[in-house]
């Protein structure tokens, strides 16, 4: 394994984090320091700081469907479901939560900077959702970038699939973000589902269903 692949499984820490502690001749494998290109296997010692790395289980990355009516929470509130009533792996974090009456896709890992890169309103990613309405859009009204509570929210693209049937895509990602636009538009949200982030796609799955990713397709 490359030693910035295993400082970023282990120290939890970004590959481009992992080059600039190799960089800065910060790390050390077998008490010579580490320099780009390095590898590293079971018998090797690495230091960072004086201290071993010890090696961690390589992370582990999910696609999760999200069922309707359950909470993207490890805590329990009052008698609602959460997500982890069906998963039973704890250890795994979740990045993009959906609201309660919300279904579709999630990510979960075990990896907090990767989760953090598909999650942050500031990372820019592409997120599709499949919208179904009380009533159709009258495209030349509707505001798809509007403000609310001082926070900017914004709908990247907005197309018809059918009556009563939208794909919305969003690059921010912020809290309840279509509803609150579709809210402030006048305009009920009968179902709301999360198809697909960024290359990440639903597809086939079923609902509940934990679909593990290889690290190679990341």
């Amino acid at each position: 394994m490359r030693i910035n692949r295993f400082l970023a499984l282990n120290l939890n820490i970004s590959r481009r984090d992992s080059d600039n502690l190799v960089e800065k001749k910060s790390i050390k494998i077998n008490g010579i320091t580490a320099i780009h290109g390095d590898s590293v296997n079971d018998n090797d010692i690495v230091m960072y700081k004086n201290q071993v790395v010890q090696p961690l289980k390589e992370h582990e990355y999910y696609l999760f469907y999200k069922p309707y009516g359950y909470i993207s929470s490890h805590k329990r509130q009052g008698d609602s479901k959460i997500i982890y009533d069906l998963i039973h792996n704890k250890s795994l974090k979740f990045g993009g939560r959906l609201d309660k009456d919300s279904e579709g896709l999630m990510l979960l890992s075990t990896d907090g900077v990767w989760l953090n890169k598909y999650s942050h309103p500031k990372s820019n990613i592409s997120k599709t959702y499949l919208v179904t309405t009380g009533s159709e859009i009258n495209f030349e009204r509707f505001r798809k970038n509007i403000r609310d509570n001082d926070e900017q929210l914004k709908i990247h693209k907005i197309t018809e699939i059918k009556k009563l049937t939208y794909e919305i895509i969003l690059k921010t990602g912020k809290n309840r973000e279509i509803r609150r636009i579709f809210e402030i538009n006048n305009v009920q949200i009968k179902n709301l589902k999360r198809t697909k982030i960024d290359k990440f796609k639903i597809g086939k799955m079923k609902i509940g269903e934990l679909k593990k990713v290889n690290y190679h397709n990341l």
